[in-house]
């Protein structure tokens, strides 16, 4: 049997990736694995992880002073004697009690912000495998387009020889092919910068993560209701708490604190052996200055907190309105281009191709027919990346406990 020279040197090709190293095969990646990947693998994510765990390992116990331990030695004519001394001082409880509250809040306020940060990472991850996805087809459609384009020029090469305005048209459509390679060439660099934007947020290696990636399905408007409580706004909510009861803690400064002490020196020939225990408190309000001074900033403190809360939640809310309304009417417009135009265009310019340009006009017809069908695949996919980027930022709000 015959085998044509490609063909032979292709199913060679085959058979040696078949039984070499896996290196030469590409692994298909779908959203979900990607997404998981991102989950577990972000070096962000893990950072912001870390911090959580120092804010709960700060929430534990009661911030109480350490006692001190103190040794006496004591030398006179009679001799020489040791003793001791321990001393301990006692917040105020309504302090202590402030200041667990203040750092239970603030563990908790980062606890909302690793979630917060996870779910727009999330978010923007969809958006860009999305995008990759979006960035792989319009390099097609440009190809597509190039070729309605070499297409055309075989119909005007042949009838430009006698016509100088033909042959205009002709140097016009060649520039523009050429302009159209440049194209391709810079679409094709802003998709191997998403791959590489890719390996950085699941944590891979920019320099071999090239995978092959699925068509994703397009993305559904989220319910208004779902994000009716923001992540984002519930570490603000923590925040603010913090900033209360730091508030409290300050206002308890005016308030004494409990003061112990316990002495014990051993006897001598002319000293007996004796022990003293003293308990007193403090006097914050003598020096009024400071507590007033404490209580006063850590309520400015506070307002300052309620009107950045009330600003953010204003600021959310609005713009989670223009985006439901953005993404509802980029929708609108995705299915009147599917719907209607394309296959409009696609008629179009399949009857074109089976009628044979007589004039200069007749070729500029053809020409913007043959044009026609990839221009508007490529606007619908300018279309699907703003609704795709509106619905990642509007899902990037989603209510605490939303999947």
């Amino acid at each position: 049997m015959y085998v044509i020279p490609n063909m032979k040197y292709l199913l060679t090709l085959i058979f040696y990736m078949s039984f070499t190293s896996p290196v030469w095969a590409i692994e298909t990646l779908s959203l979900d694995s990607f997404l998981k990947m991102v989950s577990e693998q972000n070096l962000s994510l893990k950072a912001n992880s870390a911090e959580v765990d120092a804010a709960k390992a700060k929430e534990v116990g009661v911030d109480i002073p350490p006692p001190m331990v103190g040794l006496t030695q004591m030398h006179d004519q009679s001799g020489s004697a040791n003793g001791f001394e321990i001393s301990q001082s006692i917040p105020f409880p309504t302090k202590l009690s402030s200041n667990h509250l203040a750092r239970k809040f603030d563990s908790q306020s980062k606890q909302a912000s690793l979630e917060a940060a996870k779910t727009e990472l999330l978010a923007k991850s969809r958006l860009l495998y999305v995008s990759l996805w979006l960035g792989e087809e319009r390099i097609k459609f440009l190809n597509e387009r190039k070729s309605a384009i070499q297409q055309h020029l075989k119909l005007s090469n042949a009838s430009a020889r006698s016509d100088s305005f033909l042959r205009i048209h002709v140097l016009k459509a060649e520039s523009d092919l050429d302009l159209l390679e440049n194209e391709i060439i810079e679409q094709e660099q802003v998709f191997r910068e998403k791959q590489i934007q890719m390996a950085e947020f699941s944590g891979n290696d920019p320099n071999s993560f090239k995978p092959l990636i699925l068509a994703p399905l397009i993305s559904e408007i989220p319910n208004l209701e779902s994000l009716s409580q923001p992540i984002q706004l519930e570490s603000k909510r923590f925040d603010l708490e913090n900033l209360k009861a730091r508030e409290s803690e300050a206002k308890s400064s005016w308030l004494p604190d409990l003061n112990f002490r316990y002495r014990e020196m051993g006897g001598t020939s002319l000293n007996p052996r004796y022990g003293e225990m003293m308990i007193g408190v403090s006097l914050p309000f003598v020096f009024f200055w400071e507590p007033n001074a404490a209580a006063t900033t850590a309520a400015a403190e506070r307002q300052k907190g309620e009107v950045e809360f009330d600003l953010e939640k204003l600021r959310i809310d609005s713009r989670k309105a223009s985006l439901f309304a953005k993404a509802q009417a980029l929708k609108k417009q995705l299915d009147q281009i599917n719907n209607k135009l394309l296959p409009r265009a696609e008629k179009r310019m399949r009857l074109v191709q089976n009628i044979a340009p007589r004039d200069m006009e007749s070729i500029q017809d053809h020409r913007e027919a043959m044009e026609a069908f990839p221009d508007l695949k490529l606007k619908t996919l300018k279309l699907r990346e703003q609704f795709e980027e509106t619905v990642a930022e509007l899902t990037s709000f989603k209510s605490k406990g939303q999947p």
